[in-house]
């Protein structure tokens, strides 16, 4: 559970970073020093939470959605800078990340990942609207 933690608060992390990074230097700080205080804050619940189950691992299931994944995104790159459309570019990878958190539902044997992909991909979608 601890190593899911850290690799979850270093993408969201990133993530953080990625989407901020136009707001400006002030905003740009104090939203990536929240969103590390709340990674970190996360980080050491998982080391003091035990597992209500045991955990269960598909690698072939998780493979598929991981190359699904890096397949995906770097088509979406390669389309969307060749049509000048780099502005859906977070949008679009976000809607593909959400998309890897299904694959992950039969990787890792967990029916949460249906929330988190469903969530990402809306909230994707309703940012690309507005834009």
């Amino acid at each position: 559970m601890l190593i899911g933690a850290i690799v979850v608060s270093t993408f969201a992390v990133i993530w953080i970073a990625a989407g901020t990074r136009n707001l400006g230097r002030r905003w740009f700080s104090c939203l990536l020093s929240i969103s590390i205080l709340i990674s970190l804050g996360v980080i050491v619940a998982a080391g003091k939470i035990a597992p209500a189950h045991r955990a269960t691992f598909n690698g072939k299931a998780y493979g598929l959605s991981v190359a699904f994944e890096t397949v995906l995104i770097f088509l979406a790159v390669f389309f969307l800078r060749s049509g000048d459309r780099k502005r859906f570019l977070l949008p679009i990878i976000s809607i593909i990340v959400g998309l890897h958190f299904f694959g992950l539902v039969w990787a890792l044997g967990s029916n949460e990942y249906w929330f988190v992909g469903s969530a990402m991909c809306l909230w994707s979608i309703l940012t690309m609207s507005i834009l």
